[in-house]
């Protein structure tokens, strides 16, 4: 089993973070008794054979590299589809089908003029349209105009085509992580200290993460959810995350998922027993 850290480019402020839940996944499935090796992504190779992989990784020679390992019947967490349709352009078609509880978004050029679509006043979210984010400026929180031409212009300059802007919602952010098709899920206030403490179902916004993770295909995901005074709404959510305060916990249910999905391998272990 081969394991793939994400990109640094994709991991902005949380290399190491991201790193650690990859390792901890790799020693909980070793401790099932399988062989993992870790890998980065520019160390893959096309004729490498892995009987299963898990991977973090974004970027799009990555995915094309595991989208040839898939088409040979090889198993691939997250799959290669799924991580691309977490680019946001592909999220925000799959996802907005009204009957999940997005705000308000729109999808544009970096090149367009926006006239009177979103408040300003209000704030709003302008997000590069492809990746999360690789640097500062992907993702921006602007009240104006000016700052608004001003952070299309920067990602312009950096050849990023398409944008999402969406509309800021005031409330109570919660981070959310999963596991699918197991149903484990945590959810935690990012900011306790900021927290309004405004009531809520969690059985509704676990609803609304699985829904989202299940339209884009994920069974390793996170993301964030706001609740309001009287609604929820999702605002992200993503592939394979480091999950934070729940690493270890996450890293166990992710290595009993990965060793269900080949139930008919044997672990390296008794394999060695067997044949001595």
């Amino acid at each position: 089993m081969i394991g793939i850290f994400r990109e640094e480019i994709f991991s902005p402020n949380r290399v190491e973070d991201d790193a650690a839940i990859l390792r901890l996944t790799a020693e909980a499935v070793r401790r099932r008794g399988y062989d993992v090796e870790l890998t980065h992504p520019q160390d893959l190779l096309a004729d490498t054979r892995p009987r299963m992989a898990f991977a973090m990784c974004e970027g799009l020679d990555s995915l094309k590299l595991l989208e040839a390992w898939e088409s040979k019947g090889h198993t691939v967490v997250n799959s290669p589809r799924a991580v691309r349709n977490c680019y946001r352009h592909r999220m925000l078609t799959l996802l907005n089908h009204g009957t999940l509880p997005l705000p308000k978004t729109l999808l544009i050029q970096t090149s367009e003029s926006v006239n009177g679509q979103f408040n300003l006043g209000k704030g709003v979210w302008v997000k590069r349209g492809d990746v999360h984010s690789t640097q500062q400026g992907d993702v921006e929180l602007i009240y104006d105009r000016p700052a608004l031409e001003r952070t299309l212009e920067s990602m312009r300059s950096r050849w990023v085509e398409q944008a999402v802007l969406q509309e800021h919602v005031h409330g109570d952010l919660i981070k959310f992580y999963g596991v699918l098709p197991r149903r484990w899920f945590r959810y935690f206030y990012h900011k306790p200290e900021e927290t309004i403490g405004l009531p809520f179902s969690p059985e509704e916004i676990r609803a609304t993460a699985e829904l989202a993770a299940s339209r884009l295909g994920l069974q390793v995901y996170g993301g964030d959810i706001v609740v309001t005074r009287d609604a929820h709404y999702l605002i992200d959510i993503n592939s394979w995350p480091s999950f934070a305060v729940c690493r270890e916990e996450a890293a166990e249910q992710i290595a009993d998922y990965l060793v269900r999905r080949h139930p008919k391998w044997e672990p390296a272990a008794a394999a060695q027993w067997r044949s001595a």
